[in-house]
C-alpha cells in the first residue's frame, strides 16, 4: 500500500490533464478485472459483476489533483500562472514545481530573501504575484514552455512514524489507493451484484467525471471517497476530535443519503472497523454533491479518509485508514448495500 501510494503522489494529472495517472490506475485494474476502459476526459471506469446482476453499486474518487497553469512568459524567460483548483498560495512560494512543456521542465516558485523584504512578501502572496523560474535562457524558455502548459507541484513523498506518510496530491490519491485496493477485495470473489469503480476526472476545477460517466449506467448506490480535515495545530470544531488512523470518516449531510450512512456505521461495527463521524450542514464540496442530483437522483454516501495540511506540498494521512476505507467499501458491496 504505501508503495502505491508513493507511485501514485509521484504521477502528473493536474485537473483537464490526467492521462498519465490514469493510464498507470487503468493498467494496475487490469489485475482485477477485464472490463477497464479510460474514456476521452480520462476517466477511469472499472466493471465488475455481470450487466444483469441484481443491484449496481457505483464507487467514485477523483484522480486528478491541483496545480497551476501557465499565463504568460515575460521577456527574461520567467513564468506567470494562475491557479487550477483551490491551490493554497500561502504555501507555494519557494516550492519546487514541474512545468509540462514539450519536456518535463523542473524549476522554482520566486521567493523574496528575509534580508531584502520590507515585510509586504510576508503575507500570503495574489497569484499574479507567482513567478516561476526555470534556470534558463528566455530563447530557450520559449521554445519549451508555452501558455496553457500545466504545473504540479514536487516533493519526495516521505514516510513517518508509525503508519504516517506525507506527500503533495495525497488529495485525492490515497482515496484512489483505497478503491485500487477495493478492487483486489472483491475481485477475490465474484460480487453477487455489479460494482464500478470510477475514477474521476476534474473534481477540483468542474466535477466533469462526477457529472457525466453516471449517465451511462443505472446506478442503485454510490459512495464517493474523498479526504477531509483531520486535527492539526489550531484547528477547533468537529475537526478538533478527527484523529488519523482512527478510521475513515462517515459523512452527514443533507446532500447525503441516510440509510447509507447507518449501513456502513453498522459495518464498521460488525467488522471491528474503526471509524469517525463527519457532520456538514450543506455541500459537501466533493462529487457527492454532483452526483447525488444526477438523473433523477442517485443514493449516494460520503466516506472520507482524514487529512492533515490539505492542498499543501504537506499532505499526511494514516496508511492504516486506507486500507480500513477498502475494508469498508468491500464489506458494503458484499453486503447488498443499504436498500
Amino acid at each position: 500500500m504505501k508503495k502505491l501510494i508513493f507511485d501514485l503522489c509521484s504521477l502528473s494529472g493536474v485537473s483537464g490533464s490526467e492521462g498519465e495517472v490514469s493510464r498507470y490506475c487503468a493498467d494496475y485494474l487490469r489485475r482485477y478485472t477485464d472490463d477497464v476502459s479510460v474514456d476521452y476526459n480520462n476517466n477511469v471506469i472499472a466493471i465488475f459483476g455481470g450487466k444483469n446482476s441484481g443491484k449496481t453499486f457505483l464507487l467514485d474518487a477523483h484522480i486528478d489533483r491541483i496545480g497551476l497553469i501557465v499565463t504568460d512568459i515575460t521577456d527574461d524567460g520567467f513564468l506567470k500562472v494562475a491557479k487550477v483548483g483551490g491551490v493554497d498560495l500561502r504555501a507555494c512560494l519557494d516550492s519546487e514545481i514541474v512545468v509540462h512543456g514539450r519536456e518535463k521542465l523542473g524549476g522554482v516558485i520566486c521567493c523574496m530573501p528575509p534580508h531584502l523584504s520590507d515585510g509586504n512578501e510576508d503575507k500570503a502572496p495574489k497569484i499574479d504575484g507567482l513567478t516561476i523560474d526555470l534556470g534558463l535562457p528566455a530563447e530557450r524558455v520559449n521554445e519549451l514552455v508555452s501558455l496553457g502548459d500545466l504545473v504540479s507541484f514536487v516533493k519526495e513523498p516521505a514516510e513517518l512514524l508509525g503508519d504516517r506518510v506525507t506527500a503533495t496530491a495525497l488529495d485525492n490519491r490515497a482515496s484512489v489507493a483505497a478503491l485500487l485496493k477495493t478492487a483486489e477485495l472483491i475481485s477475490e470473489s465474484e460480487p453477487q451484484s455489479r460494482v464500478i469503480i470510477l475514477l474521476s476526472c476534474q473534481e477540483e476545477t468542474f466535477a466533469t467525471g462526477a457529472k457525466t460517466v453516471p449517465f451511462g449506467f443505472d446506478i442503485d448506490e454510490c459512495i464517493s471517497v474523498d479526504v477531509s480535515f483531520a486535527a492539526q495545530p489550531e484547528i477547533s470544531g468537529q475537526y478538533s476530535r478527527i484523529k488519523l488512523g482512527k478510521g475513515p470518516m462517515l459523512g452527514i449531510s443533507p446532500v447525503l443519503d441516510r440509510k447509507m450512512f447507518d449501513k456502513c456505521r453498522s459495518l464498521c461495527e460488525e467488522n471491528g472497523i474503526e471509524y469517525q463521524i463527519e457532520v456538514i450542514g450543506g455541500r459537501t464540496g466533493t462529487n457527492a454533491d454532483s452526483i447525488a442530483v444526477l438523473k433523477s437522483g442517485i443514493r449516494t454516501m460520503l466516506v472520507s479518509i482524514p487529512e492533515k495540511y490539505m492542498h499543501t506540498q504537506a499532505e499526511t494521512v494514516s496508511i492504516g485508514d486506507i486500507e480500513a476505507t477498502a475494508r469498508l467499501l468491500a464489506e458494503y458491496v458484499k453486503n447488498g448495500g443499504a436498500v
